[in-house]
């Protein structure tokens, strides 16, 4: 097999370990930190900022949280105007949703909406909801907002990077919060679509910027 490479193809979705850093320029070379003299007692973290980061992570979560609710309140429309379901109202769906943030706070270790985990699908109903559904959810919203064809891998529409950078920030908060308690078949997942996504928005962002590289 030749290991050349067609410079005129659009680069297909690839799955490998390697982790792209994402909406970032290069970083700098760390400076040598100055060894700590011994017995002296530093913080790692002060209080200040251990406290803006706390407020970071609350309102990452609080966007993951609404983006679900949403999610949940699309399948329970009433027309205020008539009092009648619109073509989108599915309770099932609404619970599949209110299911899944349960799980979510369990394994955040937080009282859930309903106070409990969802059973078990019985026969002839639909898979349960399990963490890897929420990276699931969000890898497709980026991949469409990044304008990216699911089927190909190729760019096939109009992108939106600022939605694009919502959802894979969320995918990235996701990552680092519940990962643990995902199957590992869910975090792999996971990890694949996370990549994915960063490294179709570092080209998107690079070719829109002057003088980048046509697609």
């Amino acid at each position: 097999m030749s290991d050349q490479k067609n410079p005129e193809s659009e680069p297909s979705i690839i799955i490998n370990d390697r982790r792209m850093r994402f909406d970032e320029e290069p970083a700098r070379e760390e400076e040598p930190r100055t060894p700590t003299p011994e017995g002296s007692h530093v913080k790692a973290e002060s209080d200040e900022e251990k406290s803006l980061r706390e407020k970071a992570e609350e309102a990452r979560e609080g966007r993951l949280l609404a983006l679900l609710s949403g999610m949940v309140a699309s399948h329970l429309f009433v027309d205020p105007a008539t009092g009648l379901p619109d073509e989108r109202f599915s309770p099932s769906e609404a619970r599949f949703y209110l299911d899944l943030i349960d799980l979510y706070a369990a394994a955040r270790g937080k009282e859930g909406i309903m106070g409990q985990l969802p059973a078990e699908a019985g026969p002839g109903e639909k898979e349960p909801p399990r963490l890897g559904h929420i990276p699931a959810i969000l890898g497709a919203m980026a991949v469409h907002a990044l304008g990216v064809d699911p089927a190909t891998g190729r760019p096939g529409g109009v992108s939106n990077m600022d939605a694009a950078r919502l959802y894979i920030d969320l995918l990235d908060f996701v990552s680092g919060t519940v990962a643990g308690s995902m199957t590992a078949e869910d975090r792999d997942y996971m990890n694949d679509i996370l990549y994915q996504t960063k490294m179709f928005f570092v080209r998107q962002r690079d070719l829109g910027r002057p003088g980048g590289a046509a697609p």
